[in-house]
């Protein structure tokens, strides 16, 4: 079996990928295994610090040859990828920080625990494997990485099949700043290698995809920690007070940046009847203004198909075609910028994950009915609200089901992806920091005295 790199630029054939046997993934693990316990064991918490820094001078150093080779696997503007890469590798210092707050002790109550200390200890998992993603092959990949490093993990990274050549690179950005030979080993495949590491025996393993592929391999891992960042199908609310103009140029690029293929894209817009045709009005005149270059290509063809058939399927079943809803000329998987004015919530481009550049906005009375529209869904990554009565969008956001809500803005995170985590079926939400679900906990507690306790039996 192979693995075809093919650009969506122009869909020419880059490079043509050998996809690993079982064999090898189960040889890339033990390889892997070995590495991490002389990585864990000879290393101190200051040698990992530096270690991870030299990581961000090799990224930086690479950072233009990096970002071509992501422009010409995945398609997306140079300045956008340009942008999360800093992102990331901006974020290790904030990681660095963090471990180095680390502390083990546990206070604990003078009076009641007078004899006795308590610490905990933060124990890397192991060896991870990680199931990488396309759309944002840098930085979902060190958003793992970079934590998991330092906290003294190895990995297994397979670059998803969409984006190996670009995947494979970042695997080697970890050699070349100095890591142990065999820590992070990358091993090329589709679906099948994916499945075989979900059954390997990693000690932990980190997905992003979509919800389908999530509920499959939490029914397939058994009992190890799953960091699972699955589908998203964002809901946007605009109440009657929004700036339109704001609005409008905030929900198209929450919608259309990178061909739409982002999970925290806006996907469903809700707009108060009051502003909704001016709002309508603007958006479909920004998004026929887009350039192919502004946006980028649909990753594969069959990708850009799905995309025209749910919006077929929309504008068959009630929805009126504003703008788009056809491929782009010239070559290349392009897809125009498309906007749908919907009657109810009954449409697959709303009731699912549309991944491509398409927004769909129904009118609603009022806060109420967008806010039960915008929980009406199994997904539960992020929403976005558009008000300029801050108190107000404050109050809705509290009552959104979503992991991460937007105020008059749109696909930011926190740095190096920090607490990001969706509700619902969109993840396996953690209230913990990125870096804390890299290591597992070990709990001593010791009491400084050999006396039997009184309450001890045999008396």
């Amino acid at each position: 079996m192979t693995v075809r790199s093919i650009s969506p630029l122009d869909g020419a054939l880059i490079e043509e990928l050998e996809e690993a046997s079982p064999a090898e993934v189960r040889e890339a693990l033990q390889r892997a295994r070995r590495a991490q316990k002389e990585w864990h064991r000879g290393t101190t918490r200051q040698d990992r610090i530096g270690m991870v820094r030299e990581l961000g001078g090799v990224c930086r150093k690479a950072r233009d040859e990096v970002v071509d080779l992501i422009h010409r696997e995945c398609g997306f503007p140079r300045e956008v990828i340009a942008a999360s890469y800093g992102s990331a590798v901006n974020g290790i210092e904030h990681y660095v920080r963090e471990y180095e707050g680390w502390s083990e002790e546990f206070p604990l109550d003078p009076e009641a625990w007078r004899d006795s200390t308590a610490r905990i200890e933060m124990v890397p998992h192991g060896v991870i494997g990680h199931i990488g993603v396309w759309n944002f092959p840098f930085w979902q990949t060190m958003i793992s990485a970079i934590p998991g490093l330092l906290a003294g993990n190895g990995f297994v990274y397979k670059p998803s099949e969409l984006s190996t050549l670009s995947g494979l690179r970042i695997a080697r950005l970890v050699t070349e700043a100095g890591y142990p030979e065999g820590l992070y080993p990358a091993v090329v495949g589709g679906p099948s290698v994916g499945k075989e590491m979900v059954t390997a025996g990693f000690d932990a393993l980190v997905f992003t995809g979509s919800m389908e592929a999530g509920r499959e391999i939490a029914g397939r891992a058994g009992i190890m920690p799953l960091i699972l960042e699955l589908s998203g199908n964002d809901a946007a609310i605009v109440r009657a007070d929004a700036d339109v103009e704001a609005a409008a140029r905030g929900i198209a690029t929450g919608t259309f940046a990178r061909a739409g293929q982002v999970c925290i894209r806006i996907k469903r817009v809700f707009a108060h009847r009051d502003i909704a045709d001016e709002l309508t009005e603007r958006i479909v005149d920004i998004a026929s203004g887009l350039r192919r270059e502004d946006i980028g290509p649909l990753i594969r063809d069959e990708a850009r198909r799905r995309v025209d058939l749910a919006v077929r399927d929309a504008v068959a079943n009630g929805a009126a075609l504003l703008q788009g809803g056809r491929d782009w000329e010239g070559p290349g998987f392009y897809y125009r910028p498309t906007v749908l004015s919907v009657p109810h919530q009954g449409l697959e481009v709303v009731r699912r994950e549309t991944f491509g550049p398409v927004c769909p906005i129904q009118s609603v009375e009022d806060d109420e009915e967008a806010l039960r529209l915008a929980n009406d869904t199994p997904y539960g990554l992020g929403d976005t609200i558009w008000t300029s009565d801050y108190e107000a969008g404050e109050a809705l956001a509290r009552r959104l089901e979503a992991g991460n809500v937007w105020i008059n803005d749109c696909i930011r995170t926190l740095p190096c992806g920090e607490l990001f985590q969706g509700w619902k079926q969109s993840g396996i939400p953690s209230s913990q920091r990125r870096l804390e679900m890299f290591v597992k906990k070990r709990t001593v507690i010791t009491r400084r005295s050999c006396e039997p306790r009184p309450s001890w039996f045999g008396n």
